[in-house]
């Protein structure tokens, strides 16, 4: 079943999340960013990790972590995801207190199969996260619902890859390119509502396993809207990237 516009009408009256800045490593993050549902995000910057934070962060990974680490050929990914899984083990487990190498993750059952390959979560925990990055950004959502985040660069061609997404979105970024849409590039239209998209998918917990051309999130510059029971909101990220956050609301 795919989610119109007429169940994704964006909130005017919201504002972008403003996410705490994970600074490093070797200290406890900073408290939840926002209320409501306990829902903080933090956003890290690998760019400002030394090596020793990255030997570090690489110390508390697990036996899954380490292999899925090695098998990226590129030492930027490799990097990039050491630094985003030791980061999410920090704020889970400053959330939870527990020392982040003993934080253990599991998966929670997919809606789709019933099978434990849906929204990842931390054993024994009562929060709920959600972690994403991309070259030079990672993103981590814990919040007391359900809760999905993504945080995307911006493409080279937007309207190449528009046609993943739902038909009206695609429609609005080829505008967007060919100057009869104003209120963004093309580039970021197309940002928005992939972020949004993902955000949601990873929150319900099937991720790409559903189709993205199901759900209308919008391109537009409306930093909230709702899609069924889920909040959907931007993540303000610094200039080329764009990012999201879903919440059960």
């Amino acid at each position: 079943m795919s989610r119109d516009v007429a169940e994704a009408e964006p909130d005017r009256s919201a504002i972008p999340v403003e996410p705490a800045v994970l600074g490093s490593l070797l200290d406890a993050p900073e408290p939840r960013a926002e209320a409501g549902v306990g829902l903080g995000v933090w956003r890290m910057e690998t760019a400002r990790f030394g090596d020793h934070e990255l030997e570090l962060g690489a110390g508390w990974l697990d036996e899954a972590e380490r292999e899925r680490a090695s098998s990226y050929v590129r030492a930027e990914l490799q990097r990039a995801y050491v630094l985003a899984h030791a980061a999410a083990r920090l704020v889970v487990g400053a959330t939870t207190d527990t020392p982040p190498e003993k934080v253990v993750w599991g998966r929670h059952a997919c809606p789709g199969c019933g099978e434990p390959h849906g929204r990842p979560r931390a054993e024994g925990a009562p929060v709920e996260f959600s972690l994403s990055h991309t070259p030079g950004q990672v993103l981590i959502a814990v919040a007391d619902v359900p809760v999905g985040v993504d945080v995307e660069r911006h493409p080279d061609d937007p309207v190449a890859l528009a046609g993943l997404l739902h038909p009206r979105e695609t429609d609005e970024i080829s505008a967007a390119a060919h100057g009869t849409l104003d209120g963004g590039r093309a580039t970021v239209r197309f940002t928005r509502a992939w972020s949004r998209t993902e955000a949601y998918l990873k929150g319900i917990g099937i991720g790409l396993g559903r189709d993205p051309h199901l759900d209308y999130l919008g391109t537009d510059d409306a930093p909230g809207r709702t899609i069924g029971p889920w909040v959907v909101r931007d993540v303000a990220v610094p200039e080329g990237y764009g990012a999201a956050v879903a919440v059960l609301g």
